[in-house]
């Protein structure tokens, strides 16, 4: 089954905090790269998620693994590595 992003509304704040929405981040993925589909935004940040959490990567160094396990352009590795690196400080790395 093809993913489907939320609809107008849904989701406003994030995700219940301790949980990961790959929908909810490639959202966040979307806004910032202009033309970038649904469906790759999902792949890459389901990607980048569990490269965070398998390895304990943030920022440069989830970047870097990132685009060694996928095929898509530097630039965009990068910016879904920073939207996982900033979900997981703001709703996973804190006590």
């Amino acid at each position: 089954m093809e993913p489907q992003s939320y609809s107008s509304g849904e989701r406003v704040f994030g995700p219940p905090r301790g949980t990961f929405d790959a929908d909810w981040a490639a959202t966040a993925l979307r806004s910032n790269q202009q033309g970038l589909d649904f469906a790759t935004s999902v792949r890459l940040m389901e990607r980048a998620w569990e490269l965070l959490r398998s390895r304990d990567l943030r920022g440069a160094a989830l970047a870097d693994a990132l685009a060694d396990a996928d095929d898509s352009d530097k630039a965009l590795t990068d910016a879904a590595a920073a939207v996982a690196t900033e979900i997981a400080e703001l709703y996973l790395d804190r006590s």
